[in-house]
């Protein structure tokens, strides 16, 4: 019995560090909300593991999945934007920072939800391929996909179905990749929208500093940021 007990301890102080160090490992690479970001998500509405940018007058709804490894609060201020032409945005907050352990949380978000308006799902880099895994088996609902400096997930063979994507990204974003982007457009349907911002890269399109092995922007952060609101209220005006 006592042997028992020991192998049991041994088992559970095993997996407590192995958990706490997850943790600390997810905490020192997560990039950082700046603090305009973080003045804006204090004003919305909060409940769990969901930001609700809610307008005056909401005229569609848009999920948001967050890129990996960036605290969902860095993207604020461009759905903020996103909020003030009417779009609802739902910002997700993923297990890990990583939004591929969490792809179905569109679902939920719309069961709980209700609404008759147009419903648009969306992410940054590994956010937008999480929300085209989603897609890939969750499609009915949704009217489009909007991918920001992302492609879908290989698995995601989204070319038959009745959805509007866009695509947006920076030609100075040496965190994507380009050729993996042009492979996988064939996983998109032929009407797929793409927009390429000039001199904008992969972290403007948050607010949470410069991203490690990114290109330089020949933009500020606010210009690639109402570039793509401007972008993106105008791909839901002509589809809704």
């Amino acid at each position: 019995m006592k042997r028992i007990r020991k192998v049991i301890l041994i088992i559970l102080i095993i997996i407590t560090t192995i958990t706490l160090g997850i943790t600390i490992y997810v905490n020192v690479s997560t990039y950082k909300p700046t603090e305009d970001a973080l003045l804006i998500i204090n004003e919305i509405v909060q409940k769990k593991n969901l930001y609700i940018f809610e307008p005056e007058v909401a005229t569609s709804n848009l999920i948001f999945y967050p890129g990996g490894f960036v605290d969902e609060k860095a993207y604020a201020v461009l759905l903020d934007g996103l909020k003030n032409e009417g779009v609802r945005v739902f910002l997700v907050s993923m297990p890990l920072k990583l939004a591929i352990t969490n792809t179905n949380a569109a679902e939920k978000i719309y069961q709980s939800y209700p609404s008759s308006l147009p419903w648009y799902i969306g992410g940054h880099s590994l956010g937008g391929a999480s929300a085209s895994i989603f897609l890939s088996k969750n499609h009915e609902w949704v009217s489009g996909l909007i991918l920001l400096a992302a492609y879908p997930a290989s698995s995601s063979d989204l070319s038959n179905y009745n959805l509007r994507v866009l695509s947006i990204y920076g030609n100075q974003d040496l965190v994507l990749d380009v050729s993996k982007l042009e492979d996988t457009k064939i996983l998109l349907p032929n009407d797929t929208e793409y927009y390429i911002i000039p001199g904008g890269n992969h972290a403007y399109f948050g607010n949470y500093g410069e991203q490690k092995g990114d290109g330089t922007a020949l933009i500020t952060r606010s210009e690639q940021q109402l570039l793509t609101i401007e972008i993106i209220v105008s791909f839901i005006e002509n589809n809704t």
